[in-house]
């Protein structure tokens, strides 16, 4: 059976992080979980060594921190999973169904509980199946080693996500969005307030009418 390197990102995230390892554990073949710890100061290095975790620490960029976790990866393929995710095994077939010669990434889409969830689906389903301009998250992501060995990523805490998407689109592979679901054990009103920041941001960037596909 085929194996997978698992790389997360940590900060504080004793609340999430026994919740998204156990998950991990019961769904995908692990090679081995790497996390990159920004320097926690809860419990998230005792829950993360009680997982058998590979674990370094650094106070860098998460774009940095992305390219850090790249060297360290050792599988053909590997998942990029953020630390309040939880995912399950139909996400994770459905993901490693899509892995195809074109793919340099598949992602699925970790949601809240709640009434927004309802109405994030129904967005993500036209966006999808329409073949829309969609961003590219990092936060429950199947990724080919061999799309982003050498990527240099901008040294920046957020959107860094956006700028993987296109290095693995402009080396000639695809970045596919798959309508598969997990857990993000984020509120309602967290996941709006981060969008809303994410948007403004993009729109200083980028533009307004063009940051709007990327929400």
């Amino acid at each position: 059976m085929e194996k997978f390197d698992v790389c997360i990102p940590t900060l504080n995230s004793g609340k999430t992080l026994e919740a998204c390892l156990k998950a991990i554990k019961k769904v995908i073949p692990v090679n081995k979980i790497i996390i990159a710890d920004g320097y926690s100061t809860d419990n998230t290095i005792e829950i993360a060594k009680r997982y058998g975790c590979e674990i370094f620490q650094t106070n860098r960029s998460l774009g940095e921190v992305r390219e850090m976790l790249i060297k360290r990866v050792k599988t053909k393929w590997f998942f990029f999973i953020d630390a309040d995710i939880v995912v399950n095994k139909k996400w994770f077939y459905a993901l490693i169904a899509n892995k195809n010669e074109n793919a340099g990434a598949v992602q699925g889409f970790g949601l809240p509980k709640g009434p927004i969830s309802f109405l994030r689906k129904l967005l993500l389903f036209i966006k999808v199946k329409f073949r829309l301009k969609q961003r590219g998250f990092t936060s429950n992501t199947l990724v080919r080693k061999e799309a982003v060995s050498g990527i240099k990523l901008p040294k920046r805490k957020r959107l860094e996500d956006i700028y993987l998407q296109e290095e693995v689109e402009k080396r000639g592979y695809e970045w596919k969005f798959v309508l598969a679901f997990c857990e993000h054990l984020k509120t309602e009103k967290q996941v709006v307030k981060e969008a809303l920041r994410d948007l403004w941001k993009l729109a200083e960037e980028k533009g307004l009418i063009r940051a709007l596909f990327y929400i």
